[in-house]
């Protein structure tokens, strides 16, 4: 059972029934080379849909998917990414947050509305 103080993980945490209207996924979101060949690859992206890869503080070269006015290019038209089911998501929409510092910055930048009910309180190591 968790405490109060553990994050629920995201296999545990389902985002579609939180009353968000999806806008942790406004901004795009970050996706590997090999995960954007696979999205082309397989025929659910297309070179259109992302930005031109650049290169995180860490060396990592990563692209973004491309937005349009109501937030990322994947995004349905009602509620929902068309990627969740094709299995083909990309492994940022999995993991992030990844830690509660992430979350508490996404919060305190009003793109994680549900980091009050998500996140109770820090946890502790």
């Amino acid at each position: 059972m968790m405490n109060n103080t553990e994050e629920k993980k995201p296999d545990q945490w389902d985002c579609f029934s939180f009353p968000c209207g999806d806008s942790c996924c406004q901004h795009g979101a970050d996706v590997f080379p090999h995960e954007r060949d696979a999205l082309i690859s397989a025929g659910v992206a297309r070179p259109s849909d992302f930005t031109r890869p650049k290169t995180d503080e860490d060396g990592t070269r990563l692209y973004r998917t491309r937005k349009t006015s109501r937030g990322c290019v994947f995004l349905m038209e009602d509620r929902g990414c068309r990627l969740h089911v094709t299995g083909y998501k990309p492994s940022v929409c999995s993991e992030w947050p990844r830690n509660f510092e992430e979350a508490q910055c996404a919060a305190g930048e009003g793109y994680l509305p549900c980091f009050s009910v998500r996140f109770s309180e820090k946890p502790e190591n």
